[in-house]
């Protein structure tokens, strides 16, 4: 059985690691199984399967994993397929995702961009007008003095 009860053969042929509450890793991880994290851990982790960030948790770095879920605090970059701030849960920074899930007593502060998104924004566009707008009667005004 995973972590949450699911069977799921990647998790428990890797197995999990583990960073406890009082511990503080610097450096990388690659795995294939699962990461929990209730200590503090800063730098990369790459290609878990599910990286789960507990109250007492803190991750400054990269993550890219299939699923993320967090209850304490993520400061860095996020590449996953499925992201859950859950309450109480922080995440600061930039996402990249499939699916975003963000419980109303989580926070998230940063840029998140759904990958595969086909929605453009077209704000640039209509601020550069503005700009000219403002920027053009206030121009001209000078010039007629």
């Amino acid at each position: 059985m995973g972590i949450f009860g699911k069977a799921n053969k990647r998790t428990a042929q890797n197995g999990a690691t583990v960073i406890a509450q009082g511990t503080c890793i610097i450096g990388g991880i690659s795995t294939e199984g699962s990461v929990h994290i209730d200590g503090k851990f800063e730098g990369v982790i790459l290609e878990a399967d599910i990286i789960t960030i507990g109250r007492t948790g803190e991750v400054i770095g990269d993550i890219k994993a299939n699923s993320l879920i967090v209850s304490g605090l993520l400061d860095g970059k996020i590449d996953c397929n499925i992201v859950q701030i859950l309450a109480q849960g922080k995440v600061i920074g930039t996402m990249k995702y499939n699916e975003l899930v963000i419980d109303p007593d989580g926070n998230f502060e940063g840029e998140g961009i759904k990958k595969g998104s086909k929605l453009k924004s077209r704000y640039d566009e209509i601020e550069n007008k503005i700009n000219n707008i403002i920027v053009s009667p206030s121009h001209q005004i000078e010039h007629e003095s």
